[in-house]
């Protein structure tokens, strides 16, 4: 019998978690996926966040069709596309805003 693996839909507010700093977290992320990152806004690339899917639920995601250098917002998208299939799989209810993800951040 063959299990079917789901995500918890979980909910964090600045009451429920301690609030990082953009340091600690581009720290975090470049630690745990062993990446270089300098800016948090290097995330808008979706990579990351698809390699954090398939770390969590190995398999979930077709980790050879993620574009890791995409330099394009549209290969941005394809990336987010392939995270919003994701968790349509593992039947998460909320879907990434993809258009507001994509867009770096100015500043």
């Amino acid at each position: 019998m063959a299990s079917t693996v789901t995500a918890i839909n979980v909910v964090s507010t600045s009451s429920s978690a301690d609030n990082l700093s953009r340091h600690e977290m581009l720290a975090w992320i470049n630690q745990v996926l062993g990446l270089n990152y300098t800016k948090i806004e290097n995330m808008c690339t979706g990579a990351a966040y698809c390699q954090f899917m398939d770390l969590l639920f190995h398999g979930s995601i077709s980790v050879k069709r993620i574009k890791f250098a995409a330099k394009l917002e549209h290969e941005y998208i394809q990336n987010f596309k392939l995270l919003q299939d994701c968790f349509k799989k593992l039947k998460v209810d909320k879907q990434p805003p993809i258009e507001r993800l994509v867009k770096k951040v100015s500043g």
